[in-house]
């Protein structure tokens, strides 16, 4: 389906559930939440400062457009319910091609600005931790539930310093119907990747990853002269715990380790599960006297994090090696001296840094 076969979408309010046909009608349904202070539209149950109602927003295309019996004609509708086939192809324009959920976003807003003055735009997916906000927060929100046929697709907040007008909410519900189809696909093409590029137990990258990422790193040190560290991590003694804990147990200790290393990260640095019980990180513009320090603080961090699994309580203790990036090496090189370094630890007694 292609923007340019698109015809106007026909919009519809339904307050109570409406038997759509599903080889009719992509069904989008959105749950506004209005908090448009000081302005309550007519027919909204008012609950404090907070409005709540239900709207379904079926989209047609060109290809499923059937009229039902229950349909109107665009000629019935509103005026302001109705977004203009040009507008339609150029919000549809500006999400083509990317997969890129904050590139969506932005373009989204990007559009909707055009259309009506707004402050900002947020949106925010819980289940795979995005949250993402682009403008200046403003005093009149309107916040959306947004569902797909029937999967659940984030929660999207529009602020404005003016309170909105019932055709700025039309406005927002229909063009939130066109994002709703990309947003799909931006979710589905990050869950994909995350699969192929992420350790599914402890959240970070994963062995792949790091064979694609650590020789563009060394690459850029080598090209703009900065420092690169590579840092190797290994739980102590973990088959010893993992044979008191379990195998459950322990997962649970490698992704509470995976945590506490994480908290003491800066954006730049990249984590990844090496193998087992193993965690390599590359440190970008990072010392080997930087790489120390963040060394000792991810120390601190799991030595004050214990965790209790199976009436047993477990503090992880760990070995660290690390290894920095000299000029014109090979970045096998430098996963091997990190590795050296991690062996010299462990050899010297464990819960060490070298």
């Amino acid at each position: 389906m292609t923007a340019a076969g698109l015809k106007p979408s026909i919009f519809r309010l339904f307050v109570k559930e409406y038997a759509m046909p599903h080889n009719t009608f992509f069904d989008c349904l959105i749950r506004p939440i209005r908090q448009n202070f000081r302005h309550i539209s007519p027919g909204l149950q008012r609950h404090g400062h907070t409005c709540f109602m239900d709207k379904v927003i079926p989209i047609s295309t060109s290809q499923h457009a059937v009229k039902s019996p229950a349909a109107h004609s665009p000629q019935d509708q509103p005026p302001h319910q109705l977004i203009s086939e040009r507008n339609q192809l150029r919000l549809h324009q500006r999400l083509q091609g990317s997969l890129d959920v904050g590139s969506l976003i932005n373009h989204f807003f990007g559009w909707l600005s055009e259309q009506q003055r707004l402050g900002s735009i947020e949106y925010a997916y819980p289940d795979d931790e995005i949250s993402l906000m682009s403008g200046s927060l403003r005093v009149h929100q309107a916040h959306y539930t947004l569902r797909l046929q029937k999967r659940y697709l984030g929660e999207l907040t529009i602020t404005s310093q003016k309170r909105f007008s019932e055709q700025d909410l039309h406005l927002h519900e229909q063009s939130i119907g066109c994002l709703a189809h990309y947003l799909k696909n931006a979710l589905d093409f990050r869950a994909m990747e995350k699969m192929a590029f992420y350790d599914g137990l402890t959240g970070v990258m994963n062995r792949k990853s790091l064979d694609e990422l650590l020789p563009k790193e060394t690459k850029r040190a080598e090209r703009h002269g900065y420092d690169l560290s590579v840092m190797m991590i290994d739980i102590d003694n973990f088959k010893v715990v993992n044979d008191q804990v379990g195998h459950i147990g322990g997962d649970q200790i490698l992704k509470h380790a995976s945590k506490a290393i994480r908290q003491v990260l800066r954006v730049s640095d990249l984590p990844f599960r090496f193998g087992g019980d193993e965690f390599v990180l590359i440190l970008p513009n990072t010392d080997l006297v930087g790489a120390r320090s963040a060394a000792e603080q991810i120390m601190a961090s799991l030595g004050s994090s214990a965790i209790e699994i199976n009436n047993h309580t477990i503090t992880p203790r760990v070995s660290i090696g690390l290894a920095s990036y000299r000029h014109g090496e090979h970045h096998e090189e430098l996963i091997r001296r990190s590795d050296q370094a991690l062996y010299d630890a462990k050899k010297n007694g464990r819960n060490c840094i070298f």
